[in-house]
C-alpha cells in the first residue's frame, strides 16, 4: 500500500519545495511507492538515467527530462547501475491550479500518465530548476519564472492539448480565488460566470470533470488550509471567512480531504521543519 505524503507534514506556509534527489541502482535506496494528498511535483533529470514507475507503467528517463507529477500519481524511481540524479520541485495544488486557469492550460490532470518532455540540460529550463533549488528562502516568484519556462516544453509535447475551454469560464474560477468571492459561494460563481445555472453546470463537468458547487467547497477547502498555516485567525472564524455555515461541518469536510482536523492540520505544520540540505529520505 502507497504512502500518501502531505503539504503541511513538510513544507507548510512555504510556496515551494526544492530537492536535489540522488537515486541509486539499489532497491533498498528507492524511496516507497506514494502519492501526494495536495501537491504538484516537477522532476528534472539532470544526470544518469532511470525510470519513474506510476501504477503498472513505467516511464524511462534520461538527463534533460521534465516531469509533471500530478497528486494522484502514484510512483516511484528506480535507476540504472550508474545512478541518477534530479531537481525536484513541489508546490501546492492550490497555486498551481490557479497559474493553469490564469494562463489557459489543458486540464493535465486528467491524462492517463503524468506528461513529460525532453529540455537541454544546459538551457533555459535547467537554468530555472537550478534557480529554484538554490533560492536561500524560497519565493513564488522564482516558481513562477520556472512554470513560465516549463509550460511551453511540457505544451509542446502535449500533441492532442488543444483549450477550448471558453474565456468566461477560465475567468471566472481565476476570480473565485479571492476570499471574499469564495465567501459569497456558488451564487458568486454564477454572477462572475453570467451564464444560466444550466449552462455554467455543463460547461464544469466537460472542461474540468466537476460540478460548480463541488469546486467552489474544493476552493474554500485549499483557502482554508492556507490560512491555518498563515494566520493565528481561529478555526470558526476561518471557517466563516472561506464560506463554510458552521465549524463541524467546515471540520468533517476538512478532514475528508487532508486526513487530520483544521486543528491537528495547524498544529502539524507549527511542528513542520524544513532541513537545509535534503537526503534520499526526503524525496516527495
Amino acid at each position: 500500500m502507497s504512502t500518501v505524503l502531505r503539504w503541511v507534514e513538510f513544507a507548510a506556509g512555504l510556496p515551494y519545495h526544492a530537492a536535489l534527489v540522488p537515486v541509486s541502482g539499489g532497491r533498498r535506496d528507492r524511496p516507497e511507492p506514494h502519492s501526494h494528498a495536495d501537491f504538484h511535483e516537477l522532476v528534472f533529470v539532470t544526470t544518469g538515467a532511470g525510470a519513474q514507475r506510476v501504477g503498472e507503467t513505467e516511464q524511462p528517463l534520461i538527463a534533460g527530462d521534465v516531469v509533471l507529477v500530478r497528486p494522484h500519481d502514484r510512483h516511484e524511481f528506480s535507476a540504472t547501475a550508474g545512478g541518477m540524479r534530479f531537481i525536484n520541485i513541489a508546490f501546492p495544488s492550490e497555486r498551481w491550479r490557479v497559474f493553469a486557469d490564469l494562463v489557459g492550460l489543458p486540464e493535465w490532470d486528467r491524462r492517463e500518465l503524468p506528461l513529460s518532455a525532453r529540455a537541454d540540460p544546459g538551457g533555459q529550463v535547467g537554468a530555472e530548476f537550478a534557480r529554484a533549488l538554490g533560492a536561500g528562502v524560497p519565493r513564488m516568484l522564482d516558481l513562477v519564472r520556472l512554470w513560465s519556462a516549463v509550460v511551453p516544453l511540457l505544451e509542446g509535447a502535449d500533441g492532442s492539448a488543444l483549450d477550448r475551454r471558453p474565456g468566461w469560464l477560465v475567468s471566472a474560477r481565476v476570480a473565485m480565488s479571492r476570499e471574499e468571492n469564495l465567501r459569497e459561494g456558488l451564487p458568486r460563481l454564477l454572477a462572475l460566470a453570467a451564464v444560466s445555472p444550466g449552462h455554467l453546470a455543463r460547461s464544469m463537468r466537460r472542461h474540468y470533470g466537476c460540478s460548480p458547487i463541488a469546486f467552489v467547497v474544493e476552493r474554500r477547502l485549499e483557502h482554508a488550509a492556507l490560512l491555518l498555516t498563515t494566520t493565528t485567525e481561529g478555526i470558526g472564524q476561518i471557517a466563516q471567512c472561506c464560506g463554510f455555515s458552521g465549524q463541524s461541518y467546515f471540520a468533517r469536510l476538512f478532514k475528508d480531504k487532508y486526513g487530520m482536523t483544521p486543528r491537528d492540520y495547524r498544529e502539524t505544520a507549527r511542528r513542520a521543519v524544513v532541513p537545509a540540505a535534503m537526503d534520499t529520505r526526503d524525496i516527495k
